[in-house]
């Protein structure tokens, strides 16, 4: 199993609420196993973002226990073998493409001529080889974005998590990017990825989580997405429908 959560529940504080405690998610329980590509769709404002977080060991749960590969997150022999691309990716502005992923490469492990070879062939495969010499301040969104993809999977990461990896695309982009997602799942890679775009969960998911107000209200299998299209799924779940 890749990712284990048992219970999990999650307080925030805010500002707005005068400081009282607020539950951002609630008793959430969820395995997804090796070689998975599981999707999370829900609302802005259902959990996905604190999710991720807390399965990256960024933040860390009030109740419940998270394992990621059989472990606690954070651990640092876990960390190297699991990628993440952020929503909005920043990365050093005085760097070109081919740097910043020569750098990223060497934090997970590679070394060489490895290196050299992973970061020329991900470049071609996100369309960004033009363009591995210009500094990343005149990169556009949609350019940031690929690059994003490109250092998520350098290196064959084992657990690859995504937070709306197709926003900022236009249409060749995202199929690029979905192609690139799909082949590094046959490759062996586990994905656990959100999106609001849901054609694309669709296309690449083998397993989707509705997310609503902190609470994982349904896991729809491979078998009931074939029957049903998602949206429809997605807007009976959470009671739209």
């Amino acid at each position: 199993m890749h990712i284990e959560l048992l219970s999990l529940t999650k307080y925030y504080k805010t500002k707005e609420l005068g400081f009282k405690k607020f539950r951002a998610l609630n008793n959430i329980s969820l395995s997804v196993e090796k070689g998975e590509s599981f999707g999370l769709i829900g609302l802005n404002g259902a959990g996905k973002s604190t999710l991720i977080k807390l399965i990256l060991g960024v933040i860390f749960p009030d109740e419940g226990e998270i394992k990621v590969m059989g472990k606690m997150p954070g651990d640092i022999h876990i960390k190297r073998r699991i990628s993440y691309l952020p929503e909005n990716p920043v990365f050093y502005e005085s760097l070109n493409g081919e740097e910043i992923l020569c750098f990223i490469g060497k934090l997970r492990g590679l070394s060489g001529k490895v290196i050299k070879d992973s970061v020329y062939n991900i470049l071609e495969r996100v369309d960004l080889y033009e363009h591995r010499k210009k500094l990343l301040r005149k990169y556009s969104r949609g350019m940031l974005q690929r690059l994003g993809l490109a250092q998520a999977f350098i290196g064959n990461p084992e657990l690859v998590i995504l937070d709306e990896p197709l926003s900022g695309l236009d249409p060749l982009g995202r199929k690029m990017a979905r192609d690139l997602i799909i082949e590094a799942n046959r490759e062996g890679s586990t994905i656990f990825f959100t999106s609001h775009i849901l054609e694309d969960i669709e296309k690449i998911c083998t397993r989707v989580g509705i997310l609503h107000k902190g609470e994982l209200l349904r896991v729809a299998e491979k078998e009931e997405l074939r029957r049903a299209p998602l949206e429809d799924i997605f807007l009976e779940t959470i009671g739209e429908k």
